[in-house]
């Protein structure tokens, strides 16, 4: 089998883990920004619907309206959650930088490839051994008795 198709093979593989964890993150992390944001702005708008300085119904029920208009705009929502993904994303990215890089390398490279996919195969055995088997990571829940 040829080297150059091997490490292409990997680093597709890697660059698509790569851009789907990316995206997996951006979206959880639009939700979060969303119910984040949208609760703060509930709150902003909440707490001077319910205070009043008489008892007019008009005022009451006027303050309802724009509580309740505010409430189910959805424009700032969107935004949110444009800012949430593009956050999560980029930052899933930054955490991803050695093995986009690595599988960049063995993409479009010709004459390095072979060290790329090397890097890629031993960066997928420590990602293994430390981060999925949790080998050489202290144990705080074991008891020294």
């Amino acid at each position: 089998m040829n080297w150059n198709v091997v490490s292409k093979i990997a680093g597709g593989v890697t660059a698509a883990a790569v851009l789907y964890n990316a995206h997996d993150v951006g979206k959880k992390m639009s939700e979060e920004y969303v119910k984040e944001r949208g609760a703060e702005r509930m709150l902003h708008f909440y707490v001077p619907s319910r205070r009043t300085d008489d008892r007019n119904a008009t005022t009451s029920k006027l303050k309802d309206f724009y509580f309740r208009v505010n409430a189910d705009w959805n424009l700032p929502d969107k935004i949110n959650a444009g800012i949430g993904y593009v956050k999560g994303a980029f930052l899933q990215m930054a955490a991803d930088v050695i093995p986009a890089a690595l599988a960049t390398g063995a993409l479009l490279t010709k004459k390095f490839s072979k060290l790329f996919t090397a890097g890629l195969a031993l960066y997928g055995i420590k990602y293994l051994v430390c981060d999925v088997m949790d080998v050489g990571r202290p144990n705080h829940l074991h008891s020294s008795e």
